[in-house]
């Protein structure tokens, strides 16, 4: 009922944003900034909405979350101890010592485990790169939990996006989007002040 029919320009528009958004989401410091799941919830049901197949959808999004954490090791294996040095760990000491924490507690499953959990999740791949954990251990738990999360997250969204568009009719999956949109800014910004 409310299916959108998008030119192969706003497809392949919407496929970049999942990428870029996803993996912005899993960046080092960035990604506690950004309202990842609202703005991945708002594209998801866009994409839904506009019939782009779910497997190109997961795929995309997958390989923004794989990439995210990717750099984010790197990060941390060039910078070692010295990200403890970066300007907003020494405002915000409670973001890298959780990380720390987590990854010391559970070594290799914290970065499959990690990127499911919205607060460490941009932080853990870096803990790990600065404190040298195996790059083949980090790129193996890479591998495997980033088509997880997509699976769960994305594709969870989408099947959500697709009983909406079959439910009510384009201006109220118009409105959803927009109300998905502020609700996460506005929970950004508030989490962003409290631990500011």
């Amino acid at each position: 009922m409310g299916e959108v029919n998008f030119s192969e320009w706003g497809t392949g528009l919407l496929l970049c944003a999942v990428f870029i958004v996803s993996l912005i989401e899993s960046l080092a410091v960035v990604g506690l900034l950004v309202p990842g799941v609202g703005l991945l919830l708002a594209l998801t049901l866009a994409a839904a909405a506009g019939d782009i197949p779910l497997w190109l959808w997961v795929s995309c999004g997958t390989a923004g979350a794989f990439l995210g954490d990717g750099i984010s090791f790197l990060l941390g294996q060039r910078a070692g101890p010295a990200v403890h040095g970066w300007r907003f760990f020494q405002r915000h000491p409670h973001w890298l010592t959780r990380g720390e924490v987590f990854f010391q507690r559970w070594g290799i499953w914290s970065i499959m485990t990690g990127r499911f959990i919205g607060p460490i999740r941009p932080v853990v791949p870096l803990v790990a790169g600065a404190m040298r954990m195996s790059p083949r251990q980090f790129w193996i738990a890479n591998t495997i939990s980033s088509p997880a999360w997509g699976v769960a997250y994305l594709a969870t969204m989408y099947w959500l996006g697709e009983a909406f568009r079959d439910a009510f009719d384009l201006p109220v999956v118009a409105a959803l989007l927009a109300t998905a949109t502020c609700v996460a800014l506005l929970i950004s910004v508030l989490i962003n002040r409290r631990h500011g």
